[in-house]
């Protein structure tokens, strides 16, 4: 029965194409307008890491003295001194320092001229915490961490950019005036949102590459504006070791904790710290520490801003009003079938037959829209793309569950606006119709 009601709804596209038409394009518009948007929101929300976000927990720590009560936030980041104290506790599975600088890189292989860059430093057990894929070598080691060595992983991009993306493990690349030696390069990775550095760039690539935490100390290179530095108290001095011991707060530290006793561990040994802190004149604010998985640090730092929210209602509402249109379509439609409608009934169709008849009429309406409405999602999804070409390529991309729920969508709401259209439908008369035959 199925089949021929499709069949039945097939000829009525053709006996009224300029209203059918029309139909579908109002929902396709309404569907694709309201899908752009949707899937940039949704992609801009997804965990990031769903394997294990509910073990990550960024290390929060309020050092802040007498006068500086600003609320109950509490900053991402943390002093230089406060993560030495910290970082060898022993407790976390993982632990890894992130910061950031920029320099010049290029080739010295190849005579071409230095390209400014995003470097991010951190620690080895970045590369293993965050599941980061190699598309040649690996991360460094514990043993380039405290020796500071001058290594570095390039990202794809910046392998393809520096070394034609060859194999480039072991070559050297020029680091401001230093030699860095390339031990690994990143195959395609997008954690998104990127969490774990600057929120503003949470949407963004990763930087282009990364180089040993302690290998910025040892070099006395200054962060820059790719980190946040907020220092409460001026530090005598000017150099780099003044910089270090001030209570500069500039240093992030993710760890990752096993199960729900680690956490308790931890949380009471950085409670524990602050108050032997105190006792030497330093968090004399509060004792306010804080471990935030990433879910919650999402939520907490805002990364998916408001605007991308109220983007996707009035879409929603936009659709609402081609729906609406829709539906006096339907009404204009179906009430010119009345007189078949009244002869069906009289050769026994029951109004349940009629519903059924008309609902698949609209559920097809709807899946050809939804059809539509995806052609008109991805134009929109690539418009958006080169507006925003700061923001990552994966989140202007639909995946199969989109798609699917892009169709599903716009079967449904065909059918839900159809409502009201199918009950008139299915109350005609069937005497007064034949009359008129």
């Amino acid at each position: 029965m199925f089949s021929y009601y499709v069949k039945l709804a097939l000829i009525s596209f053709k006996r009224t194409p300029l209203l059918s038409f029309l139909m579908v394009l109002l929902i396709a518009m309404g569907i694709g307008a309201t899908m752009t948007t949707f899937t940039v929101s949704y992609m801009m929300s997804q965990d990031p890491i769903p394997s294990k976000s509910n073990r990550i927990y960024s290390v929060q720590m309020d050092s802040r003295g007498d006068g500086y009560d600003w609320g109950e936030s509490t900053l991402t980041e943390i002093t230089y001194l406060d993560m030495q104290n910290v970082i060898n506790s022993g407790i976390p599975k993982h632990h890894v320092v992130i910061s950031a600088v920029s320099t010049m890189l290029r080739n010295p292989q190849q005579q071409v001229q230095a390209i400014k860059s995003k470097v991010r430093t951190t620690t080895a057990d970045f590369f293993t915490m965050f599941e980061t894929p190699f598309l040649f070598g690996s991360g460094w080691d514990e043993q380039a961490d405290k020796q500071a060595q001058q290594v570095i992983v390039l990202t794809k991009k910046s392998n393809d950019r520096f070394f034609n993306g060859e194999n480039s493990v072991g070559r050297f690349l020029q680091f401001g005036e230093a030699l860095y030696q390339v031990v690994g390069v990143l195959d395609d990775w997008q954690l998104m949102p990127k969490f774990y550095g600057v929120k503003t760039e949470a949407f963004s690539e990763p930087h282009d590459v990364f180089i040993p935490f302690n290998t910025q100390i040892k070099n006395e290179l200054m962060v820059g504006n790719l980190v946040n530095n907020t220092c409460w108290k001026s530090y005598e001095g000017d150099d780099f070791s003044a910089f270090l011991a001030s209570e500069c707060m500039w240093v992030v530290l993710w760890v990752e904790l096993e199960n729900d006793a680690a956490r308790e561990q931890y949380q009471t040994f950085i409670d524990n710290y602050a108050l032997q802190q105190r006792e030497l004149g330093r968090f004399a604010n509060r004792i306010h520490n804080r471990l935030v998985d990433v879910k919650q640090y999402l939520v907490e730092e805002e990364i998916v801003s408001d605007d991308s929210k109220m983007a996707v209602w009035l879409s929603v509402l936009f659709l609402i009003v081609c729906l609406l249109n829709c539906m006096g379509l339907m009404m204009a439609k179906f009430h010119g079938k009345a007189g078949e409608v009244g002869l069906r009934r009289a050769v026994g169709a029951s109004k349940q037959h009629i519903v059924a008849q008309f609902s698949v009429e609209l559920a097809v309406i709807g899946f050809i829209g939804g059809l539509f409405g995806l052609l008109l999602a991805q134009f929109g999804l690539a418009a958006a793309a080169n507006l925003y070409s700061y923001l990552h390529v994966s989140l202007m991309q639909m995946n199969l569950i989109l798609v699917l729920g892009t169709l599903l969508l716009a079967v449904l709401v065909s059918c839900t606006f159809g409502l009201l259209p199918i009950f008139k439908a299915s109350r005609t008369q069937p005497s007064s119709q034949l009359k008129s035959l």
